[in-house]
């Protein structure tokens, strides 16, 4: 009887470790999903590929929905190709703005308490290749609340930036990307 019990404990102990790893993978599955939407946004607005960045210090997110209606035209937004030679586009700033928040609503929404940290990086072509394409890249770190543990899984709290600022008090879980545009 005692043999029967303590193998029942150590079944639930199992089944418990089986359930928090499978929510992890789930948390890992919907980050890199939102990561390959930012970096799609982020893609489709080269002109304001600087203002993607989201270098805020770490704060539990308390979004709850998008600051814009999304289909509410931006303001103070012009496109004229008309002379190929000097196109004017005036909306990198406003849309990556733009999107910005509604990703960040998006990943408040798909991770507990979920926000995230992006630097970005351009490389102009070297001098004697300007045919080339400038290097763009994104570096996205994804952080969300860990409620079920103090500290976090363990070896997603290394993944976090520096930059965010996050309190060894704080019980996170942080993913890291590197994506190049």
């Amino acid at each position: 009887m005692v043999i029967m019990a303590i193998a029942l404990l150590g079944m639930a102990g199992v089944t418990s470790a089986s359930i928090k790893y499978n929510q992890f993978s789930r948390m890992q599955a919907n980050g890199l999903s939102l990561v390959t939407d930012y970096a799609e946004r982020a893609r489709a607005n080269l002109n304001g590929f600087d203002d993607y960045g989201i270098t805020d210090s770490y704060a539990p997110s308390t979004r709850t929905s998008a600051a814009t209606n999304p289909t509410t035209p931006i303001a103070n937004c012009i496109v004229d190709a008309t002379d190929p030679t000097q196109p004017t586009n005036t909306c990198g700033t406003p849309l990556a703005n733009y999107d910005k928040e509604q990703w960040l609503t998006t990943v408040a929404n798909r991770l507990p308490g979920g926000t995230a940290y992006v630097e970005t990086e351009f490389t102009p072509a070297p001098p004697d290749m300007e045919s080339l394409p400038a290097t763009r890249i994104l570096n996205i770190w994804l952080i969300w609340t860990a409620p079920e543990e103090s500290s976090g899984f363990g070896r997603g709290r290394k993944d976090c930036p520096a930059g965010a600022n996050i309190s060894n008090a704080d019980s996170v879980n942080c993913m890291s990307f590197r994506i190049t545009l």
